[in-house]
Formats: structure tokens, C-alpha cells, sequence
């Protein structure tokens, strides 16, 4: 390739030069691999350059020049440029191994660190001549650097070189220092032999006489070398298998005891956690007991306080009600009775419409001749059918039972059965002048039997007596009574 200048403006223009390591190669016997089958060798070829291209790319190079199977690169370092070269010679090797023999593809490789001529990206000049030369001595699958490259990466890399003396080359003024690398940083390479010169021919013919003499000696020790070395490999070999199985086997064990530890520290962890949940499960319980006691203690001492209540009103109510009815120097004024009480009397006595009546009259003197105190609301008497009903918040749970009436002198009692639990109930009614109705319960709870009281208020118009309230346990109960005629 020699140098060229751009005639365009009819003068020679400046050229840029520098100093570039150049990698050349092509693929050995590839004229031969086309014409026995050239889809397969495209294919190769084309699967071959993907790891070229990768591995050029992964050590900064860069491909200037190509033509059918040879291709120029470019690279700024010339350690660089042997190392990419190298690895793609190891892992060109490792694909060759998976392809038939008629397939296998294999590369030979040049290097030169020299002066180049950059025209329109492409590289020209002795620099790239002497690369392109170089690796014509290459073996396939080998690589061969000029001296130039040897000096710039020798101590740089663990690489071994066979010298192969100056190499005249066809176009190239002077003879060229040239190696090959016999053994890369990933394995043995191909190694070229060197050529043959006017100077080397008597050497060799020389060395071949004296190779004659001593290679009936030299075979029989190679032989036993050999065989040394074989054995030494074989045992190399087994003790490294052996090193390698004792190694697994310790892994293997450090892997079951730690799988050992990991399980019973799992398993001391579950159990805690367990033990932890009892202990919060019971705990939660013991809390819910105790709070449902006390919720039960409340609510029976707020029973308790209603009922007390209750009662102080009644007797408040009756003392109040007796000392308004009791004539004058009765000496039983100011001592009420329960409504309960008041209605077991009256039930005992036989004439008990008129012992109320009677109560209401004053005895003294000054009383409205001819008239009592009954009389003023005796509008209201007669006898009265109707029920009482318990209202819980579900309608669907309304009960009805039938409390018949008898209204004398503007009050009436009257009483059922509390079959479930096999005790009487009992209500008293008042009627006010106004028609204003108050009644008291006295009955028992469905639930636990103890003692229930209610209170209800109403008034009676159009012979109707309509009362509503609540039990003293919070439970609405409503009365409805149609006089008779």
C-alpha cells in the first residue's frame, strides 16, 4: 500500500501522520473452505467476527479496513492490541473444538507498531505494510509481532516469545525483527517457524546433519521424558480431584451444619413465639373476665341504685298520698305502703272497692256534706279489657299479655301470672281528676328471677286508658284498656 495525496485542488495537501499499532489477519486456507462449501464458511466466518468484533470493541481498537476474510484494526496501545489479540485466538480456539473439521476456521495474526497515514478514516504507510507482511508467518490460529511491538509490551504481560530472527519481506526495504508468541495469557498458541535465508540455509543443513546423529539417542530420551511427564500429569491430576472432593466435602458439611443451626434457631423461635401467644391469649382473656365482671358489678349496682331509687319515690309518693287521705288523729299517717302491698290488701279484703273509697273520706268535720273525696273522679269507673306489652328494639320481639282492669274510685289493680318462672306480677293504676294516669310494676326479671319494678304515665280520654314507660332494667312496656259497657 503506498502513500497517496488528494490531487482535487490540483496541489499535493498536507498529511497527517502518526503512531498507530496495527493488527492484520486473515483466515487461513479460506479460498479453499469457499469452494468446498461456501454457505457454512459464510455462517463461520460471520459467527467467528461477532467474537472479533466483541473483543475488539472491549479493548478500545477499531476496525479501519476489511476485504472478504482479512481485516485491519486499529488500536492505541500496542499492550492492548497483543492482549485482544490473544484472548480472540483463545476464544476462537474454544469455538473451533464444537465445529467439524472441515469447518473449523482458524486465523493468522500480524502486529506492528509503526508510522501510519490517516486518509478519510482509513490507515495507509509502511506501518500497516509491515503488519500485513508479519502475519504471512504466522501459523493458523498463531500470532507473529514485529520487534517494535516485542519492545513496547515485553514485562507488561505473561506472555512467552520465539524469536524468529530478521524477516526480509516482499516490498519492505529492510529486514524486519519478527516473533511469535508461543504461549498467551489464556493458553499455548501455534508457533510460527522461522524462514529460511541465504544466511539460516547453512545453519540448517548443519543442524540437520547433527540432528541425524543424535536422533537415535534423543528419540529414546524424549520417549522417556515423555513418559515422566505423563505419569506426572496423571498424578497431578489426581491429587487435584482429590483436593477438589475433599473441598466439597467440607463445603458440603459447613452447609449441613449451618442448615442444622438455622433449623433449631427456627425452631427455638417458633416455640418462643408460641409461648408468647399462650401467654397473650390468656392474658387477653383473663382481661375480657375481668371486665365482663366488672360491666356485670356495674350493672347490677346500677339496677340497685334505680331500684332504691324507685322505692324512695314510692314511699316518698304513698306517705304523701296517706297523709292527704288519713282523717285527722290517725296515727298511722306518714307510714306508706307499696303499691304491692296496698294490692295484696285490697286483693285480701272482700269489700275492697270501698276501703279505698272509704280512705279517701274525711272523717273530721268541715268534710262537703254528702260527698267524698272518690266521687270527684269516679267518671273514670268501670271495668276495662285490655294488655300490656314489652317493646324491645326489634319489633319482631313485641310480647302482648291480656291485664284486665277494674277502675273504682280513680284507681284499679289488677295481676297475672309469670308462668316462666311461676310468680305473680301485679300493677296498680291511679287516675287523676284531670284524667292524668300513673301506674307502678311490680314484677320479675324472665332472665335471673330477681324482682323487677317499672313505672308508666298516661291519661284516659273517650273511655280509652293508654300508659307507656320503662321497666327499671331500661326495656319499654306499654298498656292499652277500652272500657266496657
Amino acid at each position: 500500500m503506498a502513500n497517496e495525496t488528494d490531487p482535487s485542488d490540483g496541489a499535493p495537501s498536507a498529511l497527517t501522520r502518526r503512531l498507530a499499532t496495527i493488527l492484520s489477519c486473515d483466515v487461513a486456507g479460506y479460498s479453499r473452505m469457499m469452494g468446498e462449501n461456501e454457505e457454512a464458511t459464510v455462517q463461520t466466518l460471520r459467527a467467528h467476527r461477532a467474537v472479533f468484533d466483541a473483543l475488539l470493541k472491549q479493548h478500545h481498537g477499531r476496525i479501519f479496513n476489511t476485504a472478504g476474510d482479512a481485516i485491519l484494526a486499529e488500536f492505541p496501545s500496542a499492550v492492548e492490541a497483543v492482549r485482544c489479540a490473544t484472548e480472540i485466538q483463545s476464544a476462537l480456539q474454544t469455538r473451533n473444538e464444537h465445529l467439524p473439521p472441515g469447518q473449523k476456521m482458524l486465523f493468522r495474526m500480524g502486529i506492528n507498531v509503526g508510522d501510519v497515514v490517516i486518509q478519510d478514516g482509513d490507515l495507509l504507510g509502511d506501518g500497516v505494510n509491515v503488519a500485513a507482511r508479519i502475519q504471512t508467518v504466522a501459523e493458523p490460529g498463531g500470532i507473529c509481532i514485529s520487534g517494535s511491538v516485542y519492545d513496547q509490551i515485553q514485562n507488561k504481560l505473561s506472555l512467552q516469545f520465539r524469536p524468529l530472527g530478521d524477516q526480509n519481506f516482499k516490498n519492505i526495504g529492510q529486514p524486519i525483527r519478527t516473533f511469535s508468541i508461543s504461549h498467551g495469557e489464556t493458553g499455548a498458541l501455534p508457533v510460527a517457524r522461522p524462514r529460511a535465508s541465504g544466511n539460516l540455509l547453512r545453519g540448517v543443513v548443519a543442524g540437520a546433519i547433527a540432528f541425524a546423529v543424535l536422533a537415535a539417542g534423543g528419540f529414546w530420551l524424549y520417549r522417556e521424558n515423555e513418559a515422566k511427564r505423563a505419569e506426572q500429569s496423571a498424578l497431578t491430576a489426581q491429587l487435584a480431584a482429590q483436593k477438589q472432593a475433599a473441598e466439597e466435602a467440607r463445603r458440603a458439611a459447613d452447609e449441613q451444619s449451618r442448615r442444622a443451626t438455622q433449623a433449631e434457631t427456627n425452631a427455638e423461635r417458633e416455640r418462643l413465639a408460641a409461648e408468647s401467644a399462650r401467654r397473650e391469649t390468656a392474658l387477653q382473656a383473663k382481661a375480657q373476665s375481668v371486665e365482663e365482671a366488672q360491666r356485670r358489678a356495674d350493672a347490677e349496682r346500677k339496677q340497685l341504685d334505680d331500684e332504691k331509687r324507685r322505692l324512695d319515690a314510692e314511699k316518698q309518693a304513698g306517705a304523701a298520698t296517706l297523709k292527704a287521705q288519713s282523717p285527722a288523729g290517725d296515727n298511722t299517717a306518714g307510714q306508706p305502703k307499696t303499691a304491692r302491698k296496698r294490692f295484696d290488701d285490697d286483693r285480701q279484703s272482700p269489700n275492697a272497692g270501698q276501703r279505698v273509697a272509704s280512705a279517701a273520706v274525711p272523717a273530721a268535720a268541715g268534710a262537703v256534706a254528702g260527698k267524698d273525696l272518690a266521687g270527684g273522679n269516679s267518671q273514670f269507673d268501670g271495668s276495662y279489657t285490655g294488655q300490656l306489652c314489652n317493646s324491645p328494639a326489634d319489633p319482631s320481639k313485641r310480647a302482648c299479655w291480656s291485664v284486665p282492669l277494674k277502675v273504682h274510685g280513680g284507681a284499679a289493680d289488677g295481676t297475672w301470672s309469670r308462668r316462666l318462672i311461676g310468680k305473680p306480677a301485679y300493677l296498680h293504676v291511679t287516675i287523676a281528676p284531670g284524667g292524668n294516669v300513673a301506674a307502678t310494676l311490680e314484677g320479675w326479671n324472665v332472665k335471673d328471677g330477681a324482682p323487677l319494678s317499672g313505672a308508666l304515665n298516661g291519661h284516659i280520654a273517650d273511655n280509652h286508658i293508654d300508659i307507656d314507660g320503662r321497666w327499671a332494667n331500661g326495656l319499654r312496656v306499654d298498656g292499652h284498656w277500652t272500657r266496657t259497657p
